[in-house]
């Protein structure tokens, strides 16, 4: 981007409420970080050391250093912040002794770091280095806002290439990259091994045929116990479900829906958890409303027998359910495979920065295995596919979601993402109610989204 142009600073603030609905977002030197109020790594396994390219760090070694300002909603209430700005940064600046990280950090809602984004954007006076949700980044990226790291990275081509392909997408706008993936998550199938031996099951069900029939056979009405949770209409719960029958949300450019979100493949996953519904077989919580309880919090307690979830999950069933026998296992295959779906962070450079250089080899570093490492002990997993095995070693129920990170997909990454979500979760509450058949759902839901993605042809 033009560091000078004028018109996409109106649209950023215009399009602040926009990118707050999207934000689903997760929970300096030496550790200098500040309140917003304050205001020698290896490369991953097959990436050129960021030491060997010339550095910015170079020549301010021997003036007056780079100060870096790195924004993030790293939670505070557990190690990821701490982490950040006692291993990782001093890691960094040990590399690049002209370079010092000042580290700023925001609530975890993300509402007040993109709140303050936007507005350092407008005032031409952007942070170096932001930590963003996934569904931010082509959000910004069509509002000019992003520096293009697939054309300023001198080794774009291998950094792009040892991350999951699923966390590498959410950075695409237009055929150009203005992100690379941070970390990540996913989910997998939990299932209550006292219940399937119960009914006779001997493991978990492997196809979508037999999670359906499985859902059937552990579903008891005596005991209030449903077959299946499925945590909500929304794309994110319902995307593992169409995927791994062979189904999609929108075309790969991101410019049509229809004949993807309304198409054979998706339509029939769809039906299928409508009427497992309808059967009684899927809990209340798929349609929501007071009282429902969700996956998370039924499946310990018996009222769930199977759902999908992340490895968030674990350290509460760790502490809390110390005793719950319960297994972990692929989603369930269909024709498009065993697929699941991408959540994580993204690291961006705003365009307009006054360290560039700089701050694209922080970017960079941040994927290395010193980085990632440290991060993944501190809960957040790493994008970095070779680092997997050392990530799973340090904690190990990592291993299941590592696995299924290899083929798992983002959620479609346009800008228009939040309101294509909402049309269609509401749409598919109406066939779970009876006034709208599945197919008819997703017409509608198709009409809607072509509306919108029109807008990026």
């Amino acid at each position: 981007m033009n560091a000078h142009r004028r018109s996409p600073l109106v649209g950023v603030a215009a399009s602040a409420v926009l990118i707050f609905a999207a934000c689903s977002g997760s929970a300096g030197s030496a550790g200098s970080t500040a309140s917003p109020a304050a205001t020698a790594a290896a490369a991953p396994s097959g990436v050129a050391s960021t030491a060997a390219a010339p550095s910015a760090a170079s020549s301010a070694a021997s003036s007056a250093p780079v100060v870096l300002q790195f924004w993030s909603t790293y939670n505070q209430q557990d190690t990821e912040a701490s982490t950040f700005a006692n291993v990782v940064i001093p890691a960094f600046e040990q590399q690049y002794p002209g370079v010092e990280v000042k580290s700023v950090v925001f609530p975890s809602s993300g509402t007040e770091l993109l709140s303050k984004l936007l507005a350092a954007i407008s005032a031409g006076d952007p942070p170096d280095v932001v930590r963003t949700d996934i569904s931010w980044v082509t959000q910004l990226a069509k509002l000019g806002a992003l520096q293009p790291l697939s054309t300023s990275l001198s080794n774009w081509q291998t950094l792009a290439s040892s991350v999951y392909p699923g966390s590498l997408s959410t950075n695409l706008w237009k055929g150009t990259y203005y992100g690379l993936p941070l970390d990540t998550n996913t989910q997998v199938l939990f299932w209550n091994k006292a219940d399937f031996q119960a009914a006779g099951l001997s493991g978990p069900p492997q196809t979508f045929s037999e999670l359906v029939t499985d859902a059937q056979k552990l579903t008891d009405p005596a005991k209030k116990q449903w077959g299946l949770s499925v945590d909500g209409t929304d794309i994110w719960n319902v995307s593992p479900y169409v995927w791994s029958n062979g189904g999609s949300f929108v075309n790969a450019a991101g410019t049509t829906a229809s004949g993807y979100v309304n198409g054979k493949a998706t339509v029939d996953a769809l039906t299928s958890l409508v009427n497992m519904y309808k059967a009684g077989d899927i809990g209340t919580d798929f349609l929501g409303g007071s009282g429902t309880i969700g996956g998370e919090q039924g499946f310990p307690k018996g009222q769930y027998a199977m759902y999908i979830d992340g490895p968030w999950a674990i350290p509460t069933y760790q502490s809390q359910f110390p005793n719950l026998s319960y297994g972990m296992a692929p989603i369930p295959a269909g024709s498009g495979g065993s697929i699941s779906v991408v959540g994580g962070e993204d690291v961006v450079v705003p365009a307009g920065g006054k360290h560039l250089q700089a701050a694209d080899e922080f970017a960079t570093f941040l994927l290395s295995p010193t980085a990632q490492l440290a991060m993944a002990k501190a809960g957040q997993m790493s994008v970095v596919g070779s680092v997997a095995s050392q990530e799973t070693a340090a904690v190990s129920y990592y291993a299941p979601f590592a696995t299924q990170l290899e083929t798992a997909k983002a959620r479609p990454p346009v800008p228009q993402y939040s309101q294509i979500d909402t049309d269609f979760s509401n749409a598919l509450q109406q066939a779970l109610h009876g006034s709208m058949t599945v197919q008819q759902a997703m017409d509608q839901v198709a009409q809607q989204a072509d509306a919108l993605l029109a807008q990026n042809k």
